[in-house]
């Protein structure tokens, strides 16, 4: 009888890819984050776009003490060019966005996210 639970354990976790069905409800958001090696003294704004895209995302501080950084949602480009715009002026650089992929409830439960962060340094 012990033989026989245990087996109808073992082909009951098997029959449901172990732990599938106890997927907990965490969320996570792809994208890029965008950091800057230093805080700027007043207002900024960063804008990221890929090469041959029509479209801009733009993050804009008015405060940096308030701001910390910009995180670009459903934004996972192959190559990405960032500008940062600050009083000081005007810094544009490419990247190749390095992705890491996390599936905060598990390896068999959504959602599956891609992020990277790039570090950009001040104009000037």
């Amino acid at each position: 009888m012990k033989r026989s639970l245990s087996a109808a354990c073992v082909a009951l976790l098997a029959g449901c890819n172990g732990f599938d069905g106890l997927c907990t409800l965490v969320d996570c958001d792809s994208g890029i984050l965008v950091r800057l090696a230093q805080t700027p003294t007043g207002p900024y704004r960063i804008e990221a776009w890929s090469p041959g895209d029509d479209s801009t995302h733009v993050f804009e501080c008015a405060n940096p003490a308030t701001c910390g950084y910009a995180f670009f949602a459903d934004y996972t480009p192959k190559s990405v060019v960032i500008r940062v715009i600050t009083d000081a002026g005007m810094r544009q650089e490419t990247a190749q966005p390095t992705y890491s992929v996390s599936q905060p409830n598990g390896p068999h439960c959504e959602p599956t996210c891609r992020n990277a962060t790039v570090t950009v340094p001040l104009p000037g």
